[in-house]
This record gives structure tokens, sequence and C-alpha cells, in this order.
């Protein structure tokens, strides 16, 4: 049952309205009216988030972005990265109606519990068409991404990635091209193998074991010493959503707790076995050294084979430490499905609030900026970038999972991050439960959740 993956459609493409930006918008004058748009500091990528400065080239650039802007509608443009973009800053502006900013840009934990409580506006709701926010534009909002926000079929989110502003990649296994080469799997056969439709949990099992060496012959152990892992670290609970279907499924109107479909205990069984016994990694362990950022530092200190890593970790700061080279595939897919899956975990959107009453003001700034900033293209340029200049990564991950690429759901709430990253992911990766316990465990507590925070 591959329909019940909440993969992203791009029909709205085929079928964009005409646009409502008319072709005298330059005649608006706003007047004076004061823009604020609240963002992160930094976006997940580690770039710069839409601010503009007199210092770096890209804030240079949105300076005369904005300045241009400004003087073409009469308004003024503040970035504002000092208000939280928490729900609890957000939940008191709701419920009292008063206007927090124009926009802000923050997570789906945040976002989804406030559109549900009726706090925020749908893109897509015909008061803002009539209001000229130019949503199925591709080069003023990105489809992908913004599409992605469709919740009980409203859109709530918007996204310009380009160079300015870009979301972070959802995780992927990079790996370390000596290390599998030397195992007898050049990067090639890796690529080809997600071309083909043959990266399958058990190839993927196959190539990190041939990857590990242990010279010293008293077993992997940590520090790593000499040794080689198979495996650094695991993909952050994402290996779930692989075999077809999700562990939340959308099902008659609702959401569902899925945990008990064999496809959905086979995908865990994998989760299970990437953590292996002690033959592919020091296993992972409730609060055990080493941690999750040690992890990774071993896979870029060219000891491991493999790593789950998403966008984040592809800069200066990370993967720009290592001396070998890396290639990016999706991950492994499992034998009841035919796609390669991205699973969004951080889908930093930006929304609008029920409590902006100037949101024809903000459609017509937003519309502005987006088609000066909204590049698809260069967003990939800069994935290309981030990882050195390797082709057939971004191939892979664009034509082959990103087509089947999705917002994650289990990251709903807080509390529906704290029940499944926390708790459920992590009994299964720790061995704390078998695959059938966790299910059975933990069914009834993401299902209360799900109902309390759609309102079902």
């Amino acid at each position: 049952n591959d329909n019940s993956t909440p993969a992203i459609t791009t029909s709205a493409q085929d079928t964009t309205p005409p646009s409502s930006t008319s072709e005298d918008a330059t005649d608006i004058n706003l007047e004076g009216y004061a823009f604020v748009w609240v963002k992160p500091t930094h976006s997940a990528t580690g770039r710069g988030n839409m601010a503009p400065d007199n210092e770096t080239e890209l804030g240079i650039q949105l300076t005369d972005i904005y300045n241009e802007i400004e003087d073409t509608y009469g308004c003024t443009i503040e970035i504002n990265q000092t208000m939280g973009t928490d729900f609890e800053n957000l939940m008191p502006a709701a419920v009292g109606g008063v206007k927090y900013a124009d926009a802000i840009c923050t997570r789906q934990s945040n976002w989804i519990p406030l559109a549900m409580m009726g706090g925020l506006r749908a893109l897509d709701s015909q008061e803002m068409l009539d209001a000229g926010l130019d949503l199925y534009n591709e080069d003023v909002f990105n489809q992908i991404y913004t599409q992605m926000t469709e919740i009980n079929g409203s859109i709530w989110g918007f996204d310009m990635s380009g160079v300015y502003d870009n979301i972070a990649m959802g995780h992927c296994y990079a790996f370390n091209k000596r290390i599998v080469e030397a195992a007898g799997y050049p990067a090639e056969v890796i690529f080809d193998a997600v071309r083909n439709g043959t990266w399958t949990y058990d190839f993927f099992l196959e190539i990190a074991h041939a990857c590990v060496s242990d010279p010293g012959g008293d077993g992997l152990t940590y520090p790593v010493g000499d040794d080689v892992w198979g495996i650094a670290l695991d993909g952050d609970g994402n290996e779930i959503w692989t075999n077809g279907t999700g562990p939340i499924i959308y099902q008659d109107g609702k959401y569902v707790a899925n945990l008990t479909d064999p496809q959905i205990i086979k995908a865990m069984e994998f989760m299970a076995a990437v953590n292996g016994e002690g033959d592919l990694m020091v296993p992972e362990a409730h609060g055990s050294v080493p941690q999750r950022g040690d992890r990774r530092r071993i896979f870029y200190e060219g000891k491991a084979a493999f790593a789950g890593l998403y966008g984040g970790n592809f800069n200066d700061e990370n993967t720009g430490l290592m001396e070998d080279d890396f290639g990016v595939v999706p991950f492994p897919k499992g034998p009841d499905t035919d796609k390669y899956i991205i699973n969004m975990v951080d889908l930093d959107s930006s929304v609008i609030m029920t409590s902006n009453t100037d949101y024809a003001k903000t459609a017509v700034i937003l519309n502005a900026i987006g088609a000066q900033v909204t590049d698809f293209d260069a967003y990939k340029e800069l994935v290309l970038e981030s990882f050195r200049g390797c082709e057939d990564s971004v191939d892979v991950l664009f034509n082959y999972a990103f087509p089947n690429a999705f917002m994650n759901i289990a990251k709903c709430s807080d509390e529906m991050h704290e029940i499944m990253r926390k708790q459920l992911y992590s009994d299964i990766y720790t061995k704390n439960m078998s695959v059938a316990q966790a299910a059975e465990t933990y069914t009834g507590k993401i299902q209360a959740e799900l109902d309390n925070i759609f309102r079902q």
C-alpha cells in the first residue's frame, strides 16, 4: 500500500491559477507600512537566513533587494531575529487576536498545533488568493516545500529556498568513498544500485558488514582506535518510513497510528539491524557514549563507512572537516516498495497568523521578495557545493528520492516528537524492546496525541 506514504504531489504546478499579481502591482502604495518577518538567527543549513547586512556578499545583496521593494511599494521591511518562534511565543497572540508579525518562520511542531487551533491563515484560502498571494507561482514560492505543508486539505506554510534562504535536506546516508571501495564496492556501484532499484536493506547491510575492520581482534570499541565501523550513526528513526508506508498515516479523514502494519514492522526490524549486535558499530544504548555528535565525528574522521546525516550536517564545521571524499544516497528501501523517500524532518516554513489582519499588504511584499529570492536551481547548486561537487549524489537524491519527499508528520508537536524520537525509535535502536513490543506499547500513545493535535 505505497499510497499511504504522505508523498508530495506537484499537481498544483500543472493547474496554476492565473497569477493574481496584476501587472500594475507596482502602482500599489503601502503608505509606510512596516512589514516584519520573524526568522531564526540561522537556517538549519548554517547559512544566513534572509537577514540583510552591510558586510557579507549575500547580506549586501539582500539589503539592495529590500531597498528596491521598499522604494517601489512605500513600505519598510524588517527581518526580526529576536522575537520567539516557538508555540509558547505564538499562542498568546493567536488566542488574543493580537498581531505578532506579518510572517513567522517556525518548525512544524509549532505551526501544526497553531493551524489546528485556528491560529493560522490557510494560504490557499480564497481570502489569501483574492489578496493577491501568488502561491502557485514557482518563481515566487518553492512549490515542493510549500505544498509539503498541506494538512487537512489546506496549505499552511510557504518557502523561498534559493541562495538566501534554504531548507535543510532530510536525512540520508553519507558514505566514505575510500572505505567502500577498499571493501569492493566502489561509489558508482552504490549510486547505480539506487538508480536500478536494487538499493535495498540487504544490500546496504551487506556493504556495511564488508567494510568493518577489527585489526586488534578485540571487537569494535570506542574510542575507535584502528577499527573501522560499518555504520557510525543511524538515520534518526527515519528508516521507519522506507517500506512503502509510515508510522502515522492519513486514512478516512483522520491521522492514524500505523505501527502494527506488517510493512512498518519490517522497517522497524531494519532499524534494529542498523545498530547491529556489536558487529557494525558500538551499539547505541540509553545515555551511552559515544553520543550522536561523537558518532558523526567518527564518520568525519574516516573511521566508518556510513552515517545517517541531514542537510544541517553538510557544512564547513561537519563534513567540511573530512579528508576523505564522501557520497550521499537515500535510505535503502524495504521489500514492499519500489520508492526511495526523504522525510523532511524539520520543515521550517513561514506562516501567516489569523491575527494578522494586514494580510493583503503582507501578500504584496511576500510576492515581491519571493520573486527576487526563490530559485530552486540555485538551491540545488548549494546542495551540490555542500556535497563537494559530487553530481551522482545530487542526481540520486533529487531524481530518485526527492519526488517522494514529505514533511515529517511525526513532529506535529513537541510531545509527539518526544514519543516518537526519544521513546519509540530509541527503544528499537537500543533493543530495549522487541519491535512487536514497541508497536504494541506506543500505538495508543501516538493515537492519543494525534487525536489531541488534530482535534479528531
